[in-house]
């Protein structure tokens, strides 16, 4: 079941960022920053974070999330900010049914496009070869663009 994301969803989330063991110390503060804003700005637009989870009981772990929004200063744009799947379910469609969803929710607030920001790095080629699965193309490759060796690959999927 895919679903809004709620409070005490937020440490396993957590953990999630954490065991997929992907993402650094930075990045996780980041992703936890935008869950943070979610949580506690109900009238911010910003973003939209939703979860895969069998039920909305606290206790039940989380497969998986994601986090959308709008693009600003463009019409129908949407940014794909964060997905995270747990590692203990990988490889079970979880990361491709969110990625159907939020198209779904994106195509019913007449959003057009999604783009996808990712590194260039040789650990994030499972990411990247995940988005092509998902018909993203890569739209832009902007070498060296994090730090000499990681570049800036931007994916792309018109709706």
């Amino acid at each position: 079941m895919i679903r809004k994301l709620i409070g005490s969803d937020r440490d396993k989330i957590k953990d999630i960022l954490i065991d997929t063991d992907n993402f650094n110390e930075e990045e996780i503060k980041i992703a936890l920053e935008l869950i943070d804003v979610y949580i506690k700005d109900k009238d911010q637009k910003d973003y939209e974070i939703f979860v895969d989870s069998d039920d909305e009981d606290e206790k039940v772990e989380i497969k998986g999330y994601v986090c959308i929004g709008p693009r600003p200063l463009t019409e129908g744009t949407y940014d794909l900010y964060w997905i995270a799947v747990n590692p203990k379910v990988q490889s079970k469609g979880i990361g491709s049914g969110l990625i159907k969803y939020i198209e779904d929710n994106i195509r019913s607030k007449n959003g057009r496009l999604i783009l996808i920001e990712t590194s260039g790095k040789d650990s994030y080629e499972k990411e990247r070869k995940f988005y092509e699965k998902n018909q993203y193309e890569e739209l832009v490759n902007i070498r060296d663009f994090y730090k000499p060796g990681d570049s800036l690959v931007i994916y792309g999927k018109y709706l």
